[in-house]
């Protein structure tokens, strides 16, 4: 289906791997151009594609974000869409053992790398009264994890960030909205001292033992864990004018796990 993004110029952060990778990929898929943004752009150079103009940046950097949007505007002349990714997720031994510095890292990431990107593009959209806003929280940021406190606190944030912004410059144009995977595996899960080693450490299990094991404890009524494919595609909907009414929501991408009206 013709998801009418052909053209058009879509911004994507943390696009190095995972949900970001995959983004991209059905960006490009469906016609449109991508500056995509990550620490490691190995992996985006691998796609090779003209619509594709990779750049490496630390969302925590104060400059990045108006780097990214000229970066688009002086290669592709426009900005249409923006997708807020790149976040860190790190798990916790109990709240009293995270610092101030533990919680100003996730917080200068996870949500005001999401504000500088948001004030960065919006000029530019206000101008052409026209723009979709979408923004990664997670299922954390309404149900606390007793291993990520501090993350599960900075995905709250987010959610309310994409309602100001919603609220604020919907009659103007510009759209906000918010995707919130849960249990998606990705490198967060996979890498080294991630979530997956933590289950193992928790379980005394091995890797690939810990997922069966928590996917009868997390009650899951999909029965397996996300792909990236699963939250790019909510992705490109809210970004594209099929929700040309869809605006400051939030579009729950957990294979059923929240059971709460």
């Amino acid at each position: 289906m013709d998801k009418g993004l052909k053209g058009r110029v879509a911004i994507v952060t943390g696009a190095g791997a995972g949900i970001g990778l995959e983004t991209t990929r059905q960006f490009l898929d469906a016609g449109a151009r991508v500056v995509a943004a990550d620490l490691d752009t190995s992996a985006l150079e691998a796609l090779a594609s003209d619509g594709l103009h990779p750049v490496k940046a630390d969302m925590r950097d104060a400059d990045a974000a108006e780097r990214l949007a000229r970066e688009a505007l002086h290669h592709f002349g426009q900005i249409d869409i923006l997708f807020n990714n790149a976040g860190v997720a790190t798990a916790r031994d109990g709240f009293l053992k995270i610092s101030d510095e533990d919680w100003q890292a996730t917080f200068d990431l996870n949500l005001m790398g999401y504000v500088r990107m948001s004030r960065a593009v919006l000029p530019h959209m206000l101008e052409r009264k026209r723009g979709a806003l979408v923004h990664c929280a997670s299922e954390t940021g309404r149900i606390p994890h007793p291993l990520l406190p501090d993350y599960s606190v900075s995905k709250a944030a987010v959610l309310m960030l994409s309602k100001i912004l919603a609220t604020e410059f919907t009659g103007q144009g510009v759209r906000s909205n918010v995707v919130s995977p849960a249990h998606v595996r990705t490198a967060l899960w996979d890498r080294p001292g991630g979530f997956l080693d933590s289950l193992a450490a928790k379980y005394g299990s091995g890797r690939e033992e810990a997922v069966d094991i928590f996917l009868k404890t997390a009650n899951i009524p999909s029965g397996r864990l996300g792909r990236p494919e699963d939250v790019a595609a909510a992705v490109l909907f809210l970004a594209s004018d099929q929700a040309d009414f869809i605006t400051g929501v939030e579009l729950a991408v957990n294979g059923g796990v929240t059971k709460f009206v």
